[in-house]
């Protein structure tokens, strides 16, 4: 797996998401290679924390094993467009972010990357709080995957 990077990034306006059903997560690897993206587009996953992370007071935050299923997922809302019947929109808030950006080839290297995120955020003093968010883009033909969660200084 390619070196990770915990960074911080100050988002100045909010992302609206229009959901979707039937998230096909599936993996979040290079399976799925963004064949439902085009260029620039993106999806959002979100994971409740507990879903997806236990925590040991001895060991600190590890994934669970495999992906559970997403408290949302969406695509980024077209304002023009609105959203259908049944799709609920989710808004990411400005604010402050703990972030990273990988390109997992598989299913364990995303899990990897989401406990490397985890634990290095738990190592650093500032685990974030709220839900894991999980984004996928479609840039220069390859699909990148990024890690968010709100600081705990933040006010998303």
């Amino acid at each position: 797996m390619e070196s990770l990077t915990l960074l911080s990034l100050r988002l100045h306006a909010p992302l609206a998401y229009a959901g979707m059903e039937n998230p096909p997560f599936a993996g979040l690897g290079k399976e799925r290679q963004g064949k439902d993206l085009g260029e620039g587009d993106e999806e959002v996953f979100i994971f409740d924390d507990e879903d997806l992370i236990a925590f040991d007071p001895d060991d600190g935050p590890r994934t669970r094993g495999e992906l559970p299923p997403p408290s949302f997922h969406g695509r980024l809302a077209d304002p023009k467009a609105g959203h259908g019947p049944g799709q609920e929109p989710w808004t990411l808030p400005a604010g402050d972010y703990l972030f990273m950006q990988w390109r997992p080839v598989d299913a364990s290297e995303t899990l990897a990357g989401i406990e490397w995120f985890a634990r290095e955020g738990w190592w650093e003093g500032d685990p974030g709080k709220g839900p894991f968010i999980l984004r996928r883009i479609l840039e220069d033909g390859r699909l990148a995957t990024q890690l968010l969660r709100a600081r705990y200084s933040s006010t998303a």
